[in-house]
């Protein structure tokens, strides 16, 4: 926070509006998308239910970072064509049981 200078989270930072929602909807879905949500007390990366329920973001915003009709899909399905939300293409993956990874 430029004010307090105290380290906050991005949703905080959005909700004084020191982001614009468009934009820091589509950090914390990269933040998903490249290890979890960052933790802005111990600067590690958590899963969305485990920020959720520290309270890093709300309701309303874990509901926009699963909703199937948000605007804010950057994530290409290239076995249906559809664009999805990270959290949408995460759930069709496959795990691959000689890698231990998931693909789609």
């Amino acid at each position: 926070d430029p004010y307090t200078e105290q380290t906050i989270s991005l949703f905080e930072a959005m909700n004084k509006e020191l982001i614009v929602k468009d934009h820091g909807i589509r950090l914390l879905e990269a933040q998903i998308a490249t290890g979890g949500i960052i933790d802005p007390v111990h600067s590690h990366r958590v899963p969305v239910e485990v920020a959720y329920k520290r309270g890093y973001f709300d309701e309303k915003m874990n509901q926009i970072l699963d909703d199937p009709s948000d605007d804010t899909k950057g994530f290409f399905d290239p076995n249906t064509h559809e664009n999805l939300t990270y959290m949408q293409l995460l759930e069709r993956c496959v795990l691959d049981q000689e890698t231990d990874r998931k693909s789609t």
